[in-house]
């Protein structure tokens, strides 16, 4: 029984993890729609992020042509050369993609060789595909279309990953009804007044879908938050409440990094230091209950994105975590802005890592975000500074074009 216990702690604090990434996906899509004013960007980046919410190879944008009654493959990704912009899909309610758009219920197949409901499309079966997911793209009684997850492995969809799809089409949505609402804006440049109050009306909607985005996420995670401090004392297994702890330890620190980035005024940049100086004063809060150790910035004034700067928070976010679990004394974050990357460096007064250890190797979870965050394609962006006798890990992260 104590087994179990422990495989089921495990297994929870694995998946709520899994669903607070999925969360992040959604609100770092939202923040990226209402800087884009490119529509065909908007929506070839919900599709990446489709896929790689639910680990999925295949995704795609179906946008639906009223006159033929079928869908084009708007956007995707994973498809053969010659499907994202060309191929056409039967859109009756016999095919998934159909149901769901008619029907407005999401649509989960997690068998296509077995299903009755409907008849597999030949692109499908073209591509190995084995379950989908089809959930329905409308904003305001206005419906674009369908957004679709294919997968040539799994098939067991479940109800928090039609959840996941569905807040990303919801938002997708929102972000395709503000970009035709600016294009109609457009057309009426010579109503020079009724063009101006448009505009202010839909700066307002975007302020207020921002608002919308951090305050949904900030309540999410204070939900994960309680949940994993709750199942932690339930559980009898030493191990598996460590993991628990440790995973509500880290969705209160990303709550951290949300609000300070909220309160950072814009959408579009803010000051790295103030940001990185609150976020510290938050970890210091966090820590005071459980360790008197102190944490020093060393950085100067410069301008990130939003996006960006969420990614260094959690990076720094991250790498104190791990100094204050396994280094000792004060803690010091370094960080300096170079052309196209942001260095970080986190020392403490510890021995250091063993001398086999390989960052970019690591199991654990925590480095494996900061990898993930750091957007490195050549696997380096973690090291491990052996010139001095303390601890110290270098990272650079490379910045976006908003940044950069």
């Amino acid at each position: 029984m104590a087994a179990l216990t422990d495989y089921s702690g495990t297994a929870a604090a694995q998946d709520l993890a899994l669903r607070l990434e999925q969360q992040g996906l959604v609100a770092d899509f939202g923040r990226f729609a209402l800087r884009t004013v490119d529509l065909q960007a908007i929506l070839d980046k919900a599709s990446r992020v489709a896929a790689a919410g639910l680990a999925a190879r295949l995704a795609k944008v179906l946008q639906y042509l009223p006159d033929e009654q079928a869908f084009l493959v708007r956007s995707g990704v994973g498809w053969k050369r010659g499907v994202v912009g060309h191929a056409v899909i039967g859109g009756d309610s016999q095919s998934p993609a159909g149901h769901a758009f008619r029907t407005g219920e999401p649509v989960v197949s997690n068998d296509l060789s077995s299903e009755l409901r409907f008849r597999t499309p030949r692109l499908l079966v073209d591509h190995g595909v084995r379950s989908a997911i089809n959930v329905l793209v409308k904003e305001d009684g206005h419906s674009f279309g369908v957004l679709e997850v294919d997968s040539t492995h799994r098939t067991e969809f479940d109800g928090a990953d039609v959840a996941f799809l569905q807040a990303l089409a919801n938002t997708l949505a929102a972000a395709i009804r503000a970009q035709q609402r600016e294009d109609s804006l457009a057309s009426a440049l010579s109503e020079k007044e009724t063009l101006l109050a448009q505009n202010q009306r839909l700066l307002k909607e975007k302020d207020l879908l921002i608002r919308e985005v951090h305050h949904r996420v900030t309540n999410s995670l204070q939900i994960v938050h309680s949940a994993l401090s709750i199942q932690a004392k339930l559980l009898q297994s030493s191990e598996a409440r460590r993991q628990v702890q440790e995973a509500a330890g880290r969705v209160l620190a990303i709550g951290a990094v949300h609000r300070r980035l909220y309160r950072a005024g814009s959408v579009i940049t803010a000051d790295s230091a103030a940001y990185l100086r609150g976020l510290l004063e938050d970890m210091t809060l966090l820590l005071s209950a459980s360790s008197d150790r102190k944490l020093e910035l060393e950085t100067e004034a410069f301008p990130l994105s939003a996006d960006d700067l969420s990614h260094l928070g959690l990076i720094v976010v991250e790498l104190i975590t791990n100094a204050m679990k396994y280094g000792k004394g004060t803690v010091t974050v370094a960080v300096m802005r170079q052309a196209d990357c942001v260095r970080i460096a986190v020392s403490d007064e510890g021995a250091g890592f063993p001398a086999d250890f390989d960052p970019n190797a690591a199991r654990g979870l925590g480095l494996k975000i900061v990898s993930s965050l750091a957007n490195s394609d050549e696997g380096d962006a973690i090291v491990i500074d052996r010139s001095v006798p303390f601890g110290r890990i270098l990272v650079t992260m490379k910045l976006s074009g908003a940044s950069a």
